[in-house]
Formats: structure tokens, C-alpha cells, sequence
């Protein structure tokens, strides 16, 4: 699927929310400038925080209520619903993008990576079969649909994921919770209580978390370490190490 000649991987580690999607961002933006190499990363959120698809309007949530409860709020530079990072492990792909390769073949790759670093850790999940359509309603978090590649257990939704293009390049980030944090995102969500209702009781019943699938609660660092080596071997390039997790040199 890639053709690299490197496979950068960057440290695990937590940042805060703005220098989450600015390192995105900047890896994006190396990759479109020289696509020989691609970038890999695992990271969590510190403090928790909410993040906005990139076309999504300010007012899906309540900013003001997500800051007195001590949540950032951010905007991704993908696309997609809010998503709560919450009790969550989040993955970002970078990669060059391949001559003939569609949106749906690098979302089915990447998703087959995950499925296999998963499974190593004994979780039962596949990939969803279902349609290639995602949600347009204004004020339904991410974890509320599962549009086909996308990655679930038993039905249910376990990865939300978005990707962006460029010219050159694409950038595929997605949420993997861990615990039941992300439930909470409809706590923020500017929506009456009727329908705030509603959409807990649906994120219950669709969606799930990896404690849940596994009966036990993996440290992050561990659900990294089984999806890095998925997806080193997927990629099948030499792989080069980031030599701090603080700044990145790009």
C-alpha cells in the first residue's frame, strides 16, 4: 500500500490538546514536503479534551461548560463528529499517498493494522461492514456511527476515525477507548436534555471500549506497543525513532 523508505515513529506520550493536532499537523505537513518517509504515533490527552472535526461548527458543543469542568476544547485537522479524549489511546497515521489508492483502500489498510495489533492482545474485533456514508447530523458525536473499515466488536463501535488529503500526502487519526470515558461526551454537547438522553443511551448500547471487550484495563502504553508492531510489520520499511517525546524535530 506505502512505498516508504523510513517509518518515523514517534514516542508515546500525553501532550495537551493544542500540541496534539499542532504535531499532527506538522507531520502532515513534512510528509506533503518530502513523502519518502512516514510518521507513526500513539498519544493520550492531558487534560482531557474534546476535539471538533475540522468542519464541524464551534457551537456543536458547549465550550464554556467543557473549560469549567477542566476539558479543552480543540479543533482537528480532519474531519468527522466530537469526539471526548477521554480514557483513550489515539493513533496517527501519516503516509505518502499511493498512485491508484482510494480513501476506502488506505481507511481498509490502516484498519487492518489496528484489527491485527488488537487481536494480539486478545481483543475480538473486525472491521464494519456497513456503508461508506457518514453521519451529517450536526450534533451526533463520532462514536454514534460505523461507516465501513471502520473498527467494531460484536456490532458495536470500538475506533472512531477521520482522515485528511493533501497532494502528497494524508493524515488518518482516530480515538481507541480504553475505559468509559468517552460516554461522557454527550455532557458538552449543545443539545437539549431530551436529546442528550437519547444519544447516552444509544452510545451505550452501539459503542464500546476495550476494558469492556478485554474484562480487564490495559495500560495505554501497552495497547501502543501491540498496534506500533502491527503496523511496523505492515509497513515493512526501516523504522527511525523520534529522540525525544518533548519537541519533534521535523
Amino acid at each position: 500500500m506505502f512505498d516508504v523508505g523510513g517509518l518515523v515513529v514517534v514516542p508515546f506520550g500525553p501532550r495537551d490538546a493544542a500540541a496534539n493536532m499542532d504535531l499532527d499537523r506538522r507531520l502532515l505537513d513534512a510528509c506533503e514536503r518530502d513523502p519518502s518517509r512516514a510518521y507513526l504515533r500513539f498519544y493520550t490527552w492531558a487534560p482531557p479534551a474534546l476535539s471538533l472535526g475540522r468542519f464541524e461548527p464551534d457551537d456543536a458543543v458547549s465550550a464554556e461548560r467543557a473549560r469549567a469542568c477542566g476539558v479543552d476544547v480543540v479543533r482537528r485537522p480532519t474531519g468527522g463528529r466530537v469526539v471526548l479524549h477521554s480514557e483513550d489511546l489515539t493513533y496517527s497515521v501519516v503516509a505518502p499517498r499511493s498512485a491508484g489508492a482510494t480513501v476506502a483502500d488506505t481507511y481498509a489498510w490502516i484498519s487492518a493494522r489496528i484489527v491485527e495489533g488488537l487481536r494480539r492482545l486478545g481483543a475480538d474485533v473486525e472491521t464494519a461492514r456497513g456503508s461508506a456514508e457518514r453521519s451529517v447530523e450536526r450534533r451526533r458525536p463520532c462514536f454514534l456511527s460505523a461507516a465501513r473499515h471502520e473498527i467494531v466488536h460484536q456490532g458495536r463501535k470500538l475506533v472512531g476515525s477521520a482522515q485528511r488529503l493533501e497532494p502528497n500526502a494524508l493524515l488518518q487519526h482516530g480515538s481507541l477507548p480504553i475505559g468509559r470515558g468517552y460516554l461522557r461526551v454527550v455532557d458538552y454537547l449543545a443539545a437539549d436534555e431530551a436529546a442528550k438522553r437519547r444519544l447516552a443511551a444509544e452510545m451505550v448500547s452501539g459503542t464500546v471500549c476495550l476494558e469492556e471487550i478485554l474484562g480487564r484495563r490495559p495500560a495505554e502504553a501497552e495497547v501502543a506497543a501491540a498496534l506500533e508492531g502491527a503496523f511496523v510489520e505492515g509497513f515493512g520499511a526501516p523504522v527511525e525513532r523520534s529522540p525525544a517525546r518533548g519537541d519533534f524535530p521535523l
